[in-house]
């Protein structure tokens, strides 16, 4: 396996995530059976005329089509997906727009949204109701009054999947919970993700809160052209002194939910894993949707949910990455 350490390619993506990461742009004949009206710009657009017409951003991304399964045998769900970022191929597709629980995969729209509309130095402050986000919570045990920037949050949120800086992120940068989910759903539409919908800024279950394989493909493509994240995602695992609420330092050291980064699991020879999401409930199964670089330096994005056990979540992901070509 190859993994990159957080001082190493801190530039992997550069101007090709700004630029060519926009994706994978060609045309069906089909609507998108999630698209939420006729006057919502969509990835599955109808005709070539618009989308010269409306030089969407639906002309430069990967498009959600079934496609043959990797190495001629069938992974273990029938939902997942796999993105050639540099040449716009939408390598392996399955149930891509299948409505699906994303868990915490459902967290780097909140990092998405929190670095929109928030700056990196902003003061977080830990709310009663950001401490105990539940008793089964994957969470970092913070208590009311603990405080620590917006970046230092968003570490902890994507190495460590914590539930409570989930809920203190939403506070802060939103203004109150509800405005912050509402522009979690708002973003969602605007690069195209219209099979997903938000309730919580962390991905435990709701009936309501659902999304689509290709809709994660394409939060974590939008994700990753912010610095920040970019830094974020290959880490293996955090640390960092944040404040209490008696003004003391505070230090929480945390590891990654990520197998390939933290060096359990092996990536298939040739394949650099850059890092990517998590995710685990009851109803939502195993989720991990990762960034990933072949020998040539190409970037792909690849997504599978629903796994029932971790053993074929990995298993599955890494039949993906074997049809990489290098």
């Amino acid at each position: 396996m190859k993994c990159i350490s957080k001082n190493i390619k801190l530039i992997f993506l550069g101007a090709f995530l700004c630029a060519a990461l926009t994706g994978c742009g060609r045309v069906i004949n089909d609507d998108y059976e999630s698209m939420l009206d006729s006057e919502q710009i969509n990835p599955m657009v109808t005709s070539q005329e618009s989308v010269l017409k409306e030089k969407s951003f639906a002309y430069d991304l990967c498009l959600p089509e079934d496609t043959k399964a990797p190495g001629g045998s069938d992974l273990s769900v029938g939902t997942a997906g796999l993105f050639d970022l540099g040449s716009r191929n939408t390598i392996y597709g399955s149930g891509l727009t299948t409505r699906v629980y994303p868990a915490s995969t459902t967290k780097l729209m909140t990092a998405l949204v929190a670095l929109k509309y928030g700056s990196p130095s902003q003061k977080i402050t830990i709310s009663e109701n950001a401490a105990y986000p539940g008793a089964d919570a994957q969470r970092l045990v913070l208590e009311p009054g603990d405080s620590m920037s917006l970046e230092q949050a968003i570490n902890y949120l994507l190495v460590f999947s914590a539930n409570d800086v989930a809920i203190a992120i939403a506070e802060n940068i939103g203004g109150s919970y509800d405005e912050f989910v509402s522009l979690m759903n708002t973003e969602a539409r605007a690069i195209g993700a219209t099979g997903t919908h938000f309730t919580n800024p962390h991905g435990l279950h709701d009936e309501d809160h659902y999304t689509t394989p290709y809709d994660l493909y394409l939060i974590l493509n939008e994700a990753v052209k912010y610095d920040l994240i970019r830094k974020i995602l290959p880490q293996s695992g955090y640390n960092t002194m944040f404040v209490g609420p008696d003004g003391s330092n505070k230090s929480i050291a945390v590891n990654a939910t990520d197998a390939y980064l933290t060096g359990d699991v092996d990536a298939p020879e040739g394949i650099t894993v850059l890092g990517g999401k998590t995710g685990t409930t009851e109803p939502a199964g195993h989720c991990l949707i990762i960034l990933s670089q072949n020998a040539a330096e190409d970037y792909f994005i690849s997504v599978v949910m629903k796994t029932e056990s971790l053993d074929e979540l990995y298993s599955d992901m890494n039949l993906l990455l074997s049809e990489i070509p290098n």
